[in-house]
């Protein structure tokens, strides 16, 4: 059975970015789930992608996994973590890296999050 290939990308609020060949789903930290007991990543959003759309996000992360100057032990404030589901290929990016930034854009611009 061919597996099929998806990310997962928490951004630096605990927001969750579920990517497969065909949807990105969004899923917003709630009031009560932040840290600030204030924060609200706003509405959960799941949108069709087409496969340009996947391929242009995947190769960002990508990008992002294999650069390990960017990488960081733990998992801090504003950092973000990306795991390929199904592997063991999980890193943790430092906050305000260019891969992270340009990640967070790429991905809210295809939700049309903004």
């Amino acid at each position: 059975m061919d597996q099929k290939i998806s990310y997962e990308y928490a951004d630096g609020s605990a927001n969750l970015y579920l990517l497969t060949e065909t949807e990105l789903r969004y899923v917003a930290v709630a009031v009560e789930e932040s840290s600030s007991g204030t924060y609200s990543g706003g509405e959960n959003k799941t949108v069709a992608i087409s496969s340009a759309q996947f391929t242009a996000l995947k190769k960002l992360l990508d990008h992002a996994i294999e650069n390990s100057s960017i990488h960081i032990p733990n998992r801090i404030m504003m950092s973000g973590m990306i795991s390929q589901v199904g592997s063991n290929r999980q890193c943790i990016i430092k906050p305000h890296c260019d891969e992270l930034i340009e990640l967070e854009k790429a991905l809210k611009k295809v939700l049309q999050l903004n």
